[in-house]
């Protein structure tokens, strides 16, 4: 039997075994873990951060396009009569008995559109002014402060205040932000086509589906038109509450009239946003206003205008500068009896929003930043919101076609 047993070396090694690492091993090895752990944090808040900038552009170029595409569907549509339009020799009648109480906004049937120009420190927001916005901007109820066409009462339409009222006063407009208004048949009504020559006040049609009594509705042969609230509907028939005062015949287009407001109001979130309402083919607005884009804090209009006759946009205005810019062109005055038609001269539409992401996107500023909107000069608030400018030029299809 062999037996073994431990020598000085051995026991030498089993001791340095035992001792374990020494402080300089330990410092060693604890500053490289902080090297690899700084690096990874490092590398998780670069990657964060990155995500956080990537899903603040993405949702302000979300934000931006969807508000610009929305305007552009609607304004190419202004004028839109059934077949025929409202500009350039487009007749256009406007019976009564279209509701009591009714804002020059809701009588306008004789105009594409209906523009509004934002006063700020009592002098227009056009270009070459200055705008200073402020954060959780508050919504105003004074309609002087926006200016228009005499022919549309001269200031902001008594409805964008009394609808953004319906909402608790959460959707009431923003002082230094333009509007505007559509005038258009009802997209959500298809058109319906007369088969015979239309009696006195009714026609039939092949269709009634979408027509409905108390509706404004539109009759029309594609050179006249007459727009007037519908008395009933039965089996083919559609009686409307005034004589037409001419006849229309076989093949004749029946719709429903619309007009759609877009304006800056204060959003859910207390910033702007791009806020709409219509009348859905009724005679008044009944709806509260619906916010279509969060966080579009601005928005600047200029109209093109034809000033010759030449079916071009000859120069660029605001809208309370329209009547005057028209004055020359006769086929922009009205005609005795008739309602007023100086934006039926606009050729085009530039609009500029200015839109935010949510808080947190960049890091605080050390000053104010300014943007362009068509000429005016809008000075952001200093947070850590990111802000975009999107323009767009909306050729009007029943002005220029």
């Amino acid at each position: 039997m062999r037996v073994v047993t431990d020598g000085p070396g051995t026991r030498a090694r089993a001791a340095r075994r035992a001792r374990g690492f020494s402080l300089i091993e330990l410092m060693i090895a604890l500053t490289l873990g902080l090297i690899v752990t700084g690096a990874v944090i490092s590398t998780f808040v670069s990657v964060h951060s990155a995500s956080k900038d990537t899903a603040a552009i993405g949702e302000l170029a979300d934000n931006g396009r969807i508000a610009i595409d929305i305007l552009q569907e609607t304004l190419r549509g202004a004028g839109y009569m059934a077949c025929n339009s409202t500009m350039w020799g487009g007749q256009m009648v406007a019976q009564g008995g279209l509701g009591v109480n009714q804002s020059p906004l809701q009588q306008d049937f004789s105009e594409a559109l209906a523009g509004y120009e934002a006063q700020y420190n009592g002098a227009d927001t056009g270009p070459g002014s200055t705008i200073t916005l402020v954060e959780n901007p508050p919504g105003v109820t004074s309609q002087a402060d926006w200016t228009t066409s005499a022919g549309l009462g001269g200031t902001l339409d008594s409805t964008v205040i009394s609808e953004g009222q319906m909402k608790n006063n959460g959707a009431l407009p923003i002082q230094g932000s333009d509007a505007i208004a559509v005038h258009t048949t009802y997209p959500q009504v298809d058109p319906a086509y007369t088969t015979a020559t239309s009696g006195a006040s009714s026609v039939t049609v092949q269709n009634t589906t979408g027509l409905a009594q108390g509706e404004v509705g539109i009759v029309s042969n594609c050179a006249q038109s007459v727009v007037d609230e519908i008395d009933s509907v039965s089996g083919d028939t559609v009686r409307f509450d005034q004589s037409f005062g001419q006849s229309f015949g076989a093949g004749s287009q029946v719709g429903v009239f619309d007009t759609i407001v877009f304006y800056i109001g204060t959003g859910r979130d207390g910033d702007g946003a791009l806020y709409t309402y219509s009348t859905s083919g009724q005679p008044q607005f009944n709806t509260p206003p619906a916010e279509l884009v969060p966080d579009v804090e601005n928005m600047q209009i200029l109209y093109g205008i034809d000033t010759n006759g030449s079916m071009a946009a000859t120069e660029y205005v605001t809208a309370d500068q329209v009547s005057a810019a028209v004055a020359g062109n006769p086929d922009c005055q009205a005609l005795p009896g008739s309602g007023p038609v100086e934006f039926n001269c606009v050729i085009s539409v530039k609009i500029a929003l200015l839109v935010a992401s949510p808080p947190g996107a960049v890091p605080m500023p050390t000053q104010a930043r300014t943007y362009d909107l068509l000429g005016t000069h809008v000075i952001a608030p200093i947070d850590t919101r990111m802000r975009e400018v999107f323009e767009t030029t909306v050729s009007l299809r029943d002005t220029t076609n």
